[in-house]
């Protein structure tokens, strides 16, 4: 094996114990292939101790046939002292994985795993000497024109290096590329099989050995320019089953595959009235507000609830149209889970006498007020939904705090209680309070001050017999 290029580093910061970093990098070849290879070892202290870590970053190219193999390691320091509380060993061995490419290129060469000129202009020297080696040795062996006399310095996606390295595989391959090839190649990359099929095209490849390729597809994936994850718009498309073309048409589902799954699992809908709900939700998900979930993310989550329970023997069916609507399924089904899982239910309970109480109708002026004690999860629950505020995660609250729902005809107010005192009280969606309902709020509240210093007992319900 010859020896192409090597660079090593050392960097000492007084400021801190002296603690050091240093890097080394190495090129080599032999016949078939270029070998590159970068360490990179960190001093740090830790409880009063210094201890070290070390990222390996390996790759290589076979010149002939194009295959590449990545192989990236963490080592830290043996401490027999104390448990190694941050890092742990790690190991990623692959080959033609263009995610650990990427990853090695930009974490184990450009950045050093440091922030950028953190190892200072005579890295960066050596960085783009290695660049040039590299394509020194694989630019004349390009089969295309195109990729021969491409400026991959000037004009390049992800990095010169990672851009130049995809295009020598794929024309070595003899793989035909698109637009989006350096993003899509490092999520999705087709069996021989699907190439053949499909004369070659990345594209078509991926999509058919999902089951999912259409001229609607190709076109529009041709046509957007911002990265789209095809393995989500393979989970929605499987959520419309066999006819998914006439559904996901309906939707603007490219803002909805920005991420990727978070598993391989993927759901289909019951049948037509289940599906046109779901084009509802997605076309209305963020129409309101910002969500903290994406839409691929929840659905997944509620599918994969309703799966958990119809083996077990429910028969659930999917109606919600809005996201508000949503949420509250994916209550009511988690609940459902959480029930099944534990083999009970929780509620608070309180001497019958005082919920009597509590709960007496209140009558002015002919408006008759109904208050309700909130004391079940379900309770919680449906109030949160139907009031759209966050009352359906205040059931942990309860040995602090008493919560009552005061009804008129179809209005409604939540109040807050603690020691017989009012804490808070607001209208739908945490709006102040109709001044209507204060009067009836007086003599709630009057009602509370008689038992100041009751606490509610956590009790369990509804037990699941298990066999």
């Amino acid at each position: 094996m010859d020896l192409l290029f090597e660079y090593g580093q050392e960097k000492v910061n007084k400021k801190l114990d002296d603690i050091k970093s240093s890097c080394s990098l190495t090129l080599n070849r032999d016949e078939t292939s270029i070998y590159y290879d970068g360490k990179f070892h960190f001093e740090y202290t830790r409880y009063g101790e210094k201890r070290s870590i070390t990222y390996s970053y390996f790759f290589s190219v076979n010149i002939k046939t194009g295959d590449i193999h990545c192989v990236y390691s963490l080592l830290p320091s043996d401490n027999k002292t104390k448990p190694m509380l941050v890092y742990r060993t790690l190991k990623k061995d692959k080959k033609n994985n263009f995610e650990l490419l990427r990853d090695t290129i930009d974490d184990g060469m450009i950045y050093g795993e440091k922030k950028s000129g953190f190892w200072g202009v005579k890295y960066q020297k050596a960085i783009d000497k290695i660049y040039l080696i590299i394509e020194e040795i694989l630019r004349p062996n390009f089969k295309s024109d195109f990729y021969k006399n491409k400026p991959h310095l000037e004009k390049y996606v992800e990095s010169p290096l990672y851009d130049f390295l995809v295009d020598y595989h794929l024309d070595v391959k003899g793989i035909k590329a698109h637009d989006k090839i350096y993003n899509d190649i490092q999520f999705d990359y087709p069996l021989r099989k699907w190439l053949v099929r499909n004369d070659n095209k990345f594209l078509p490849a991926v999509l058919d050995s999902y089951g999912i390729k259409s001229k609607y597809l190709i076109a529009e994936l041709g046509r957007i320019k911002t990265p789209i994850y095809i393995k989500t718009i393979n989970y929605f498309c499987k959520l419309f089953g066999d006819n998914y073309l006439d559904y996901i048409k309906q939707i603007k589902w490219p803002i909805h595959c920005y991420t990727l799954p978070f598993n391989k699992k993927t759901h289909t809908l019951k049948n037509e009235a289940e599906k046109k709900c779901m084009v509802s939700l997605l076309n209305n998900w963020e129409k309101n507000y910002i969500r903290s979930e994406t839409a691929l993310f929840s659905i997944n989550r509620l599918l994969s609830t309703r799966d958990f329970l119809e083996e077990r023997g429910f028969n659930l069916k999917y109606k919600s149209k809005t996201a508000a609507d949503f949420e509250y399924t994916v209550d009511i089904w988690s609940s459902m889970k959480s029930h099944m899982n534990k083999g009970y239910k929780q509620m608070y309970s309180l001497p019958d006498e005082f919920i009597k109480l509590i709960e007496e109708d209140i009558v002015i002026d002919g408006q008759v007020f109904k208050p309700k004690f909130l004391l079940s999860e379900d309770d919680f629950r449906v109030e949160g939904h139907i009031m759209k505020n966050c009352m359906n995660t205040q059931f942990a609250q309860g040995l602090l705090y008493f919560y009552v729902s005061l009804r008129n005809n179809k209005k409604r107010i939540n109040l807050q209680y603690r020691k017989g005192v009012l804490s808070q009280m607001y209208g739908k969606a945490n709006t102040p309070v109709d001044p209507m309902y204060l009067p009836a709020v007086d003599i709630l509240s009057t009602r509370f001050e008689k038992e100041p210093n009751l606490q509610a007992k956590r009790i369990k319900y509804d037990l699941i017999k298990k066999n």
